[in-house]
């Protein structure tokens, strides 16, 4: 949700459906084996040159390139064992084949290039050579390519696919990181021929102890592992090996502190705080467990409390990437059975307007400003994305497989009718199948801003369009996915980095299911084009907003955007305002619903009332600031019970709250400051209101007085005009 879907959009229609054909012709030619295989040197020598000008482009146009990445025809993982399948050779492959009950053995005969797949030249025992497509690994940034398709390491690809490439030659693609075996270098597996020009197996135990301990120092994590657990195979000193074993698996000191990061970054922050205090009993004087103990401390307060520093999140979303040292706090909510819709989330207790229901740390995530901008195509679910939905992909995986304890929570996430395979482990090794991954991504990935505060400007400043802005850097959020959508929902989500809040926005009794929407509705589409943009999910809303637009007749609709269009013209530039017409076409548009705006909020009316309330407040006409402010609050579908019913300054409560859009906060600022020179009494009560309603679309209030509250006083005391202020600001 939220993330920016061009798959009607012509030019990105144009290459799916150019792919589409080469499936097609692809397809046509399954089971063949091909008769032009070009020779191992004819594919060395080609594929240096093009590594060569990829490189040359990567560093002139960088991460402003926009890479294309295809998710390719849905196959399911290999989940034989290895012991069961039979060895065969690159000029027995098949075209467009899985050879199911088959592996090969390669050594990398090319240093690798990457792109959205990690690609060499590999060969096998014959000294044919192909085309090797790596896919869903680290970005270059985070791994370089050669520390996972290093030269003339030898691996078996179980059942391998062998394709068609895109520039019309033959490769071997590889989609499920586990369907590769990196062998070590002494695996019997290797055959002897190749073994002689692999020098690293004359290495002592010693001298891989000591590369170990310098990839380490050098924060190269993996690279530091691969030599110690090389040196521990081959090491035939005790001593030696023990030391291994204390640097590979940290025991003792080090080990309890490392088992307390290790579980800090699973979140376990209960299990690693209590690590800690054995780590400190132990060894009184490890400063650096101390210090941990704080900062455990207070993850502990956020995810068992839901207290926040919300200032030092922002702090914290200023860094590229945005992912914040915090806790997921979700004491108020429970994933349970929700009639019709699979699971959902349900609050467990009571909680009024502006309550935290939820504020979740995201699982995997990704951002624009750290990774690179894809164009994903997916040729079988004919969908096209345009963002970092290509990185999420490889981050899931990756983090799975790292990971497996978080395996089972990841793909119990809805994924539509996607079949998965039984198994969940081979050869001592989780599944992880890409697919899978893909699948649950499209569903219940979230476009995230890098901080709702920045969205809101955005979102008040331009009002040309009722669709949401779309964000490049998304994310995946556990607990959040099992929210189910209504376009009048109960709930709203903000964001700050990669952590998602969620704010009820009304009274919620015990046992309710939470909801919120998935993409903002309209006033101006027919029925079934609002029901366009669920089609993703599979589900058709049946929210009050949307049986009211089934109901409304398309000749109503035709009516309203053209009365739209006219106010748009009598809005002027700000310069030629005919207010008088403005009021008369914002009462025609009100004409035409035929239901009540308690029942059904009146969307297409909140935006241009608070426009007129901007004109009055800049005409210092106060009566009217209050009345059209009303307007804007009541057109939501918020329903007022005031003492004197016959007065808007008579004193006031919420009977009902209606739908929390962003134009909610300003026309209650609007109130606030009016109430000051007309109805003081009221003003405490409007700022209240104000503040609810920042927290809600913000996700916190603790920055409202610096945003809001500062420039109502500046207007209240000195005169500044509220509604040019507002038109201006920047925050």
């Amino acid at each position: 949700m939220d993330i920016e879907d061009v798959s009607h959009v012509g030019q990105w229609m144009q290459i799916l459906m150019k792919q589409k054909a080469a499936l097609e012709a692809a397809s046509k030619r399954k089971g063949q084996r091909p008769k032009d295989h070009k020779s191992r040197s004819q594919l060395i020598h080609e594929f240096m040159l093009t590594s060569a000008n990829n490189t040359m482009v990567t560093q002139t146009k960088g991460r402003y390139m926009i890479h294309q990445s295809w998710v390719a025809p849905p196959y399911p993982p290999s989940v034989a064992p290895f012991g069961t399948l039979k060895k065969c050779y690159l000029n027995e492959l098949r075209l467009e084949t899985h050879h199911r009950g088959f592996y090969v053995l390669l050594r990398v005969a090319t240093p690798p290039t990457t792109m959205t797949a990690v690609m060499a030249i590999l060969e096998d025992e014959r000294d044919d050579g192909v085309v090797f497509q790596l896919y869903q690994q680290e970005d270059e940034d985070h791994r370089h390519g050669e520390l996972i398709v290093q030269p003339q390491r030898v691996c078996i690809v179980k059942e391998p696919y062998f394709k068609i490439m895109n520039d019309g030659g033959y490769g071997i693609r590889v989609d499920h990181v586990n369907d590769v075996i990196w062998l070590s270098l002494d695996d019997e597996r290797i055959p002897l021929g190749w073994r002689a020009r692999i020098t690293e197996i004359n290495k002592s135990a010693e001298t891989l102890k000591e590369e170990g301990n310098v990839a380490l120092k050098a924060g190269k994590l993996h690279g530091a592992v691969e030599s110690y657990t090389s040196a521990l195979k081959i090491s035939d000193s005790s001593e030696i090996s023990r030391i291994l074993e204390i640097n590979r698996s940290f025991p003792s000191e080090k080990g309890l502190y490392r088992a307390a990061l290790a579980l800090y970054g699973l979140e376990r922050f209960r299990e690693s705080h209590e690590t800690l205090h054995i780590l400190v009993s132990r060894y009184p004087k490890c400063d650096a467990a101390k210090t941990e103990i704080i900062r455990t401390s207070q993850r502990l307060k956020e995810q068992e409390q839901g207290v926040y520093n919300f200032r030092a999140m922002y702090q914290a979303a200023e860094k590229t990437p945005p992912c914040l040292d915090n806790a997921t706090f979700s004491g108020n909510v429970s994933i349970q059975v929700s009639k019709g819709h699979g699971r959902g989330l349900f609050t467990t207790k009571e909680v009024t307007a502006g309550e935290l229901l939820l504020c979740e740390k995201a699982i995997t995530y990704c951002s624009s400003n750290d990774s690179k901008t894809s164009l994903l195509v997916n040729t079988h679910t004919d969908r096209i994305t345009l963002g970092t939905q290509a990185d999420l992909i490889a981050a899931s995986v990756q983090k799975l497989l790292r990971n497996p304890s978080l395996a089972t929570q990841f793909f119990s996430l809805y994924h539509g009718d996607y079949k998965c395979v039984d198994e969940t482990h081979v050869d001592g090794s989780p599944i992880i199948d890409t697919f899978l991954v893909d699948r649950i991504i499209s569903l219940n990935g979230f476009g995230c801003p890098r901080t709702s505060l920045e969205s809101h400007s955005a979102s008040m400043t331009s009002k040309s369009t009722d669709q949401p802005i779309p964000h490049h850097t998304c994310g995946i959020f556990i607990k959040a996915s099992h929210i189910n959508h209504s376009c009048y929902g109960n709930s709203r989500r903000s964001f700050i980095g990669d952590m998602q809040i969620v704010r009820a926005t009304c009274t919620i009794p015990a046992g309710t299911e939470i909801l919120y929407c998935y993409a903002r509705p309209g006033d101006t589409d027919p029925h079934d084009k609002r029901q366009e943009k669920f089609q993703n999910w599979g589900f058709r809303c049946t929210c009050a907003i949307c049986e009211q637009s089934k109901k409304t007749k398309k000749s109503v609709l035709n009516q309203r955007r053209a009365l739209l269009e006219d106010l748009k013209a009598a809005s002027g530039n700000g310069t030629a305002v005919n207010l008088p017409r403005i009021e008369r076409i914002l009462k025609a548009i009100e004409k035409t619903y035929s239901a009540p705006a308690s029942e059904v909020p009146r969307l297409a009316l909140c935006d241009p009332y608070l426009l007129l309330t901007r004109m009055y407040t800049s005409m210092q006409q106060q009566n009217k600031v209050i009345e059209t402010a009303w307007k804007v609050i009541t057109s939501l579908g918020f329903v007022i019970k005031r003492e004197d019913p016959q007065s808007l300054n008579s004193p006031f409560e919420i009977a009902q709250w209606g739908l929390v859009d962003d134009c909610l906060v300003q026309a209650w600022v609007h109130l606030w400051t009016a109430y000051a020179q007309v109805a003081p009494n009221l003003c405490s009560k409007a700022e209240k209101m104000a503040k609810i309603a920042y927290k809600i679309c913000i996700g916190e209030d603790d920055t409202f007085d610096e945003k809001y509250g500062q420039l109502a006083h500046r207007a209240m005391f000195e005169g500044m005009d509220l509604a040019e202020a507002f038109q201006s600001m920047a925050i």
